[in-house]
């Protein structure tokens, strides 16, 4: 958890030294130390975090607060009896900034810029970030002042700190140049510096930290734009102290070829070449028998080398930690993952807020959250492309922002320093999708026409690879963080981000083929449509009902895509096949995707199938029309085909008189095993339904007509279950047909599918 405080930290002047000469002494005085600490802290509101074996820290809601307790230290300490013969000196540092919380302990950007500011604090002396500074200017403790000493250059961050000496009871000032010529240039290598804040990634932090302490490999793996080096920074930075030999960082972008591997982590470490030693050995000479991290930056492009180095380097030189990242995993020996995926939805809106805040400080941001929340949701959470969208605000509203997501490649450019494939949306995904081989570009632009993602099934059929093989291909995508997984009860299903989506989209309209390819799927839906349909009524009817709300926004799409086309007929086969499932969803908006129902003047079963349902959907949302109950369908269609007559007898249910009617109707409709769904989905739904928008049967119908609807309700009833209809089976006591609380008129078996574990794209 995220939280803003302020923080002290303190340090024992010499302690190495001391230890060495009399570490009995040093024991003693080190119990006394954290005993006066402790007490001026908990006297000042204050809270210890932790001893660090010389030193303290500790947290404060009020900086002022934190600033009496530092002079408080260097008052105690210098007035305590200690062991040692020269007594002991303490340094103490204050900043502000937000740290994460993390088992008792706190971490964070802010700790580590504490720890530089203490490190150009000379004995008997307490320095102040510039924020703390800012905080005190018109409330400093009773007896102290702060005043400026100059700049720090401190190691691993962007900017010079301007750092503040707290003055007053006897504390030590030092002047410019001391301070100066104590800040740290950091151990080891040097940092690309920190210009900002870490948001968020509390959690995946955690997770290095806690990997870096059960192994000596971690890689951090994610799609290209969700913030891997950042987050590897802030893991470095927070290490400077931990490594007694240091932190390197060797950054693999310069490397453009796997030949130039070794020679630019020679370069960056400062290794030599030696007599009898290949480049690479002499590379692993360098760190042997030295504890420190490498972090080797930007692995993808260059993985098989990158992979050799680091188990030289585990060979050469055991003690070495290596945290890497890349957009797959490399493959070593002992290798440990950390995943790094979208933003939560609060980071992902603090990320815009405070990169949308630094170039326009007008904006409002409570004002616009809504629009902000929908932008990053997306976004698909990735933090490169939040930056972009915010960097847009400096001449945008955020609402014309999220007008123009819609062509996000154009609108995300610029707006970002660094590396080129970090400064446009366009580049950051070409950078990972260039290192695709044929076949997984193949499979990659094909998922791009699937709305929702699909089972493996759609995707064979619209890729033409064999399943087998396909699932290799789709194994590598996954690797390489172009393709994401759900576990759902009928299988996986394989999909993508919508901004990769997009991406492989407009790859398939600059090669020309992207009406092909939803020609493929608009074949594969139909035939999915057809199966969902002769489902029904069988063992396998529960299944299709799941498929259907699986697969909604893959029958939209084709949908969408059969009209546009001129194909009216295979978008009424698609939702006539569908109908009946989507009566127990219910989703209403299927038969709107094919009006007008009228098919060039001609009626096909399918189109009066859908006319039919389509009116009983109407009624049910209170929708006036013309056509009841038959939706126009003339009559001769009606009784050609027996399903839509089905359909029309059921909306004759709502007209004064409906039961002899649909009676009427029904007589002639076969009841043989093929119709089981009919008699199912027809007879004994239109009771229920009856029932609970008209209060009760005895109102509109004779007993004889109410008994026909029993009899051929059981009926229907006790063939489903004979031949394992699930659905139907769901609605076999009568007593359950009374209507659900809050008005819900789905039937008892969309109710208790629903309730069953199992995901559900439809919603």
């Amino acid at each position: 958890m995220a939280s803003l405080v302020s923080l002290l930290m303190t340090d024992i002047v010499g302690s190495t030294r001391r230890w060495a000469v009399d570490d009995a002494a040093m024991s003693a005085d080190l119990e006394t130390h954290d005993r006066l600490l402790r007490e001026v802290v908990a006297g000042a509101g204050g809270s210890v975090v932790k001893h660090t074996g010389d030193g303290m820290l500790a947290t404060f809601d009020d900086p002022a607060a934190a600033v009496g307790a530092a002079a408080g230290i260097q008052r105690v300490v210098g007035e305590a009896s200690w062991l040692q013969v020269d007594g002991l000196q303490v340094r103490a540092a204050v900043h502000s900034g937000v740290v994460y919380e993390r088992d008792g302990d706190v971490f964070g950007t802010a700790v580590n810029k504490l720890a530089r500011v203490l490190a150009a604090c000379p004995s008997g002396g307490v320095l102040v970030s510039t924020v703390v500074a800012n905080l005190l200017a018109e409330r400093s403790p009773e007896g102290l002042a702060v005043r400026s000493v100059g700049e720090v250059a401190l190691s691993g961050f962007a900017t010079p700190e301007v750092v503040h000496a707290v003055t007053g009871m006897g504390l030590v000032e030092p002047d410019s140049v001391a301070v100066a010529a104590m800040a740290v240039e950091g151990r080891g290598g040097v940092l690309p510096p920190i210009d900002d804040e870490l948001i968020g990634r509390v959690d995946e932090l955690a997770a290095v930290w806690d990997a870096l302490g059960r192994g000596r490999l971690v890689t951090l793996v994610g799609l290209g734009g969700m913030g891997k080096t950042r987050l590897a920074l802030e893991v470095a930075a927070g290490a400077v102290d931990a490594f007694a030999d240091g932190v390197w960082w060797i950054d693999l972008s310069n490397a453009t070829s796997a030949d130039a591997v070794v020679p630019v982590a020679v370069a960056t470490v400062g290794a030599r070449e030696m007599p009898g030693r290949t480049a690479l050995e002499s590379f692993c000479d360098r760190f042997a028998g030295r504890s420190a991290l490498l972090v080797i930056d930007n692995c993808e492009h260059v993985l098989a080398t990158a992979q050799d180095v680091v188990q030289a380097l585990r060979t050469l030189a055991p003690e070495v930690h290596i945290v890497a990242t890349s957009r797959e995993a490399l493959g070593a020996r002992g290798e440990m993952l950390v995943p790094i995926g979208s933003l939560s939805e609060p980071d992902g809106v603090a990320l815009f807020a405070e990169r949308a805040t630094a170039v326009q400080p007008t904006l409002d941001v409570e004002t616009d959250r809504t629009v902000i929340e929908r932008i990053c949701a997306r976004l698909d959470g990735i933090p490169l492309a939040i930056e972009l969208a915010a960097a847009r605000c400096r001449s945008m509203m955020p609402s014309e922002i999220d007008d123009l997501l819609g062509d996000r490649f154009r609108l995300l450019r610029g707006g970002r320093s660094g590396a080129e494939r970090h400064r446009t949306l366009q580049a950051a995904v070409a950078w990972s999708y260039e290192m695709l081989e044929a076949d997984e570009r193949h499979v990659f632009h094909h998922l791009a026409v699937f709305a929702g993602g699909t089972l493996i099934d759609g995707l064979a059929t619209t890729t033409g690879v064999d399943r087998f093989e396909l699932l290799d291909i789709l194994d590598r995508l996954v690797s390489r963080s172009m393709v994401t997984t759900a576990r759902t009860v009928l299988g996986t299903r394989y999909g993508q981000l919508e901004t990769l989506r997009q991406f492989a989209e407009d790859r398939l309209a600059e090669a020309g083929t992207i009406i092909d390819v939803r020609d493929r799927h608009l074949d594969w839906v139909r035939e999915l449509a057809i199966s969902i349909f002769f489902s029904s009524g069988t063992p396998r009817g529960g299944e299709g009902f799941h498929r259907f709300c699986a697969e909604v926004d893959n029958l939209r799409v084709a949908v969408a895509h059969a009209i546009a086309t001129g194909r009216h007929n295979v978008a009424h086969e698609i939702v006539a096949g569908c109908a009946s499932n989507a009566y127990f969803r219910p989703l209403r908006e299927l038969l709107d995707w094919v009006r007008p129902i009228r098919l060039e003047g001609e009626w096909t079963e399918a189109a009066a199938y859908c006319a039919a349902w389509g009116v009983a959907h109407d009624m049910i949302r209170g929708i006036g029309i013309d056509l009841w109950p038959t939706g126009g369908v003339p009559d001769a269609v009606i009784e050609r085909y027996p399903i839509v007559r089905l359909a029309a007898a059921f909306n004759t249910l709502f007209l004064p008189g409906g039961w002899s009617v649909a009676v009427q109707m029904l007589a002639s409709v076969p009841s043989d095993d093929g119709l089981i769904s009919v008699n199912t989905d027809g007879v004994w739904l239109m009771t229920q339904n009856w029932r609970q928008l008209s209060g009760g049967p005895e109102a509109e119908m004779s007993d004889d007509e109410f008994a026909e609807i029993r009899r051929r309700g059981t009926t229907a009833i006790d063939l489903a279950s004979k031949l394992g209809d699930e659905l139907a089976q769901a609605q076999r006591d009568p007593a359950e047909l009374r209507p659900p609380a809050g008005g819900d008129h789905r039937s008892n078996a969309a109710a208790r599918l629903d309730d069953s574990p199992h995901e559900d794209a439809a919603g």
